[in-house]
């Protein structure tokens, strides 16, 4: 039980902000208005569930929004849009049967207009971070 409360704590905080020692995998890009990406991006999220970092840690999936849309409607477009994305690729990783966390973030204060979800490694140790989530909540 002790450790559920601790992936628990995990989930829930603010510590997945930083991410120290990251190792950028690469990004997988897509195309305008679309959710899906290519069948080379699938075989390189093969490639690397395979050889995936045997140390503890997690993947960091992070999607850059474009804040200066000009409607509240694109901004709600745009952000779901985010969201199917790194979607996409997490259902893709659990089919893969990829045992490392997945940790999803959308940054919405982007000067980016890239359309890529970008893949890091960050490697933690959980317990480490529920420790600094719990820290930061007191």
């Amino acid at each position: 039980m002790k450790s559920l409360a601790t992936v628990l704590m995990f989930l829930s905080g603010s510590a997945f902000a930083q991410c120290d020692n990251a190792s950028h995998v690469f990004d997988i890009p897509y195309a305008k208005n679309s959710s899906y990406f290519a069948g080379q991006y699938a075989s390189q999220l093969d490639s690397f569930s395979r050889v995936a970092p045997p140390s503890a840690g997690y993947l960091l999936l992070e999607f850059k929004v474009d804040p200066k849309q000009l409607t509240a409607e694109a901004k709600q477009y745009n952000k779901w849009l985010a969201e199917r994305r790194i979607e996409r690729i997490k259902s893709y990783l659990n089919k893969t049967e990829y045992s490392a966390p997945v940790i999803t973030r959308i940054l919405t204060a982007s000067n980016s207009v890239d359309r890529s979800v970008s893949i890091t490694w960050c490697p933690d140790e959980p317990e480490k971070l529920a420790l600094q989530v719990a820290s930061k909540d007191d």
